[in-house]
């Protein structure tokens, strides 16, 4: 395998390096909840994917995957089952992020019209192992089995399997049908839920007491000036709490299932295997 670094806003650069290639995988974006860059979210998460599709069409590239996220649909009624017809983000009060991966997703659609064979994947929270940086959802797993997350909140997510969400694209390239895009969760658990099957392989307790939504709000000034003094991420934002207070927790992921073979292993499989690559891996 040979790395090559490029950049997004180079069309012709991406295209030479496209030359011969049986798909592409357009999984690079400025996923951000706080602090953001909105300028620069909005050149890499859109114009960045423009770029893209045109490279890919002037190298007559296959088949292009492009991964989204869930949080490009609307989340409201979040009572009701979460499939592809629900209609994607159009408040202008929506998180930057969620509104950028909207408009990627119009881009795709519209280089699909000139001709791209392009499938566009919807994730929900993924976690797993390999997750060298980590993630965000990673530093979440790291600070609850160095018991850094003692306390947590009665609150929750879809997670999926990293090594599922990549089968999942590798099928696309057969299945995937043109234009269309398929949402690929995983399961829906609670950070107590976590945090009690991380207890469970490293067999002490890591959670302690678990508060109430709304108490996350008060605390956010403390996550903020404790970000500052220590040069770290904040363990939650205004935007990360947002994404948590507004999001479906039934996704049902159908039509992923049933047209490219879209298969979810079970959440504490995930976990366990992502503890024991951390614990290998991580400093």
């Amino acid at each position: 395998m040979k790395i090559v670094r490029g950049n997004l806003s180079d069309p012709k650069f991406l295209s030479s390096k496209m030359e011969g290639c049986d798909a592409v995988f357009h999984s690079a974006a400025y996923v951000a909840v706080e602090n953001i860059n909105i300028p620069l979210m909005h050149e890499i998460n859109v114009v960045g994917t423009k770029n893209i599709c045109r490279a890919a069409l002037d190298a007559n590239i296959p088949k292009l995957i492009h991964f989204s996220s869930v949080h490009a649909f609307q989340q409201t009624p979040t009572d009701e089952p979460l499939d592809e017809r629900r209609p994607l983000v159009r408040n202008k009060n929506a998180p930057p992020y969620d509104k950028s991966k909207a408009e990627a997703q119009h881009v795709i659609y519209n280089a699909c019209n000139k001709g791209l064979n392009a499938v566009i994947l919807h994730p929900t929270g993924i976690i797993g192992p390999y997750d060298f940086k980590p993630s965000r959802m990673g530093k979440v797993l790291l600070d609850i089995m160095k018991k850094k997350m003692l306390i947590n909140i009665n609150a929750g997510f879809n997670w999926v399997d990293v090594r599922d969400v990549s089968n999942t694209a590798i099928n696309c390239i057969t299945a995937g049908k043109q234009g269309q895009h398929y949402i690929i969760p995983g399961q829906w658990a609670t950070f107590k839920q976590i945090s009690t099957i991380i207890s469970n392989q490293l067999h002490f307790r890591t959670n302690y007491l678990t508060l109430p939504f709304w108490s996350a709000y008060l605390a956010l000034p403390f996550a903020f000036m404790f970000s500052k003094l220590t040069g770290s991420r904040p363990s939650f934002s205004r935007g990360s709490l947002h994404a948590l207070a507004e999001q479906c927790q039934k996704i049902p992921g159908t039509l992923a299932r049933d047209e490219i073979g879209h298969q979810s292993r079970p959440l504490i499989e995930t976990i366990n295997d992502t503890i024991t690559w951390f614990q290998k891996n991580a400093n």
